[in-house]
C-alpha cells in the first residue's frame, strides 16, 4: 500500500489509506509512535489490540444476536394500528 506526505500549515503528515484505518481499526486521536528501523525506514506503531471489531454489516445473524447479553430485555415499541 503506498501513500504520500502532504504539508498541512508548516507541519508534514503521512496520509494513512482508509481501507487500512478500517482493517486496524484505528481512531481519530489515538494516540501512534513513529519507530525508526534503521537505513531510512520507519514504522508507525499504536497500542496492541486483541482483533478488530466486526463491523455490524460483515457479521451474520448468529453473531449479531451473540452480542446481546443475557438476560436483556428489548424496549417495547408501539407502532399504532
Amino acid at each position: 500500500m503506498t501513500t504520500r506526505i502532504i504539508r498541512v500549515g508548516n507541519s508534514l503528515l503521512v496520509e494513512i489509506p482508509e481501507e487500512l484505518v478500517a482493517e486496524l481499526g484505528l481512531q481519530v486521536g489515538e494516540p501512534l509512535e513513529w519507530v525508526a528501523n534503521g537505513s531510512g525506514s520507519i514504522s508507525l506503531v499504536g497500542p496492541p489490540r486483541r482483533s478488530v471489531p466486526k463491523k455490524p454489516a460483515d457479521m451474520t445473524l448468529e453473531e449479531l444476536l451473540g452480542e446481546i447479553p443475557e438476560g436483556a430485555e428489548m424496549e417495547r415499541i408501539d407502532w399504532g394500528a
